[in-house]
């Protein structure tokens, strides 16, 4: 068994130590005990929402079910990374899939956090938007003129009959 040390108890042992928490389960401890002190945006958040908001260095995989709350932890860690310090509302990338998600994303952070802060947020939108604003802002790096124009199916089919109309 090398790279273990032959005096330590394994887990199951009589004689074996519990370990301190470390990791994610110190992080959900401290943000237990600090709960009384807490802002206003973090009541009401069970101990895993909680736990997702305050961890702002590394990543965080929000997994759940539909109806538990992932909106409100996104939200409310946005809210909490601005009121915090830790980013400007420019420095904030958040990526939605429709714009009623994207509109829903805005009008709670505003409430948690003010109205203001959420129009100084140009990095909160659905993919193609925020796709569109990266080409707008890049045009000429893919060939673009950045006042280009974007045509759905609609658009293409209507165009298309335009020009063999007008060429008879």
């Amino acid at each position: 068994m090398s790279g273990f040390s032959e005096d330590m108890p394994f887990f199951d042992e009589p004689n074996a130590r519990p370990s301190a928490p470390s990791g994610i389960a110190a992080r959900a401890m401290a943000a237990r005990s600090g709960h009384n002190n807490a802002p206003d945006y973090l009541k009401g958040l069970n101990p895993e929402q909680r736990l997702a908001v305050e961890t702002t260095e590394g990543p965080v995989l929000v997994l759940a079910g539909a109806g538990t709350g992932k909106t409100r932890v996104l939200t409310t860690r946005i809210a909490h990374i601005l009121a915090t310090g830790k980013a400007f509302p420019s420095q904030i990338l958040a990526v939605t899939f429709t714009n009623k998600a994207a509109r829903e994303m805005k009008i709670r952070i505003g409430v948690l956090i003010g109205e203001g802060n959420v129009e100084g947020m140009p990095w909160l939108g659905t993919f193609h938007s925020i796709g569109v604003k990266l080409l707008r802002r890049h045009a000429e790096l893919a060939g673009l003129r950045s006042d280009f124009t974007i045509l759905d199916t609609d658009d293409v089919v209507r165009l298309i009959k335009q020009l063999i109309q007008s060429e008879g």
